[in-house]
């Protein structure tokens, strides 16, 4: 469970559907109207302040309409527990069509997910892997290959 205060009139953040894995954050109702042209961004208030449960972070992803729709896509996803501030949205219009962002708009959704606090360990490139992948260093569509 996520505890959260309200430090702006804002609505409250809730799922689409009871299954929804994510929890919909809107703009403040005291944020005027942000006009983004293609490929600016900005920095807007959430108006909440949010208690992220013990080894948990809160990722926050585009909405698939807001993305799909407008163009806008989230930036610092990431909110750690330890973070007790106002959560900021930074979004970027990755279109070129002037986006307009007004107030109590549903903008993101945030989801909780688990976070292993590992300690990272340096070694040394050979000691790094004891085997050898089908894979190995293939990356950038080296999987997508017909054979």
């Amino acid at each position: 469970m996520i505890r959260y205060s309200k430090v702006r009139d804002v609505k409250d953040i809730e799922r689409g559907t009871p299954k929804s894995a994510g929890l919909d954050f809107f703009v403040p109702n005291d944020v005027m109207t942000i006009t983004l042209e293609g490929g600016e961004r900005a920095l807007i208030p959430s108006g909440i302040r949010a208690q992220i449960p013990e080894g948990h972070a809160l990722i926050f992803f585009n909405k698939s309409g807001v993305g799909s729709k407008f163009g806008l896509d989230i930036l610092a996803c990431v909110v750690d527990e330890d973070y007790q501030g106002e959560i900021h949205l930074n979004v970027v219009n990755t279109g070129n069509d002037t986006v307009y962002i007004g107030p109590g708009m549903k903008l993101v959704q945030g989801v909780l997910i688990p976070v292993l606090y590992s300690k990272p360990m340096l070694v040394s490139d050979g000691e790094l892997f004891t085997s050898e992948t089908e894979r190995g260093a293939g990356g950038f569509g080296s999987t997508n290959k017909e054979g």
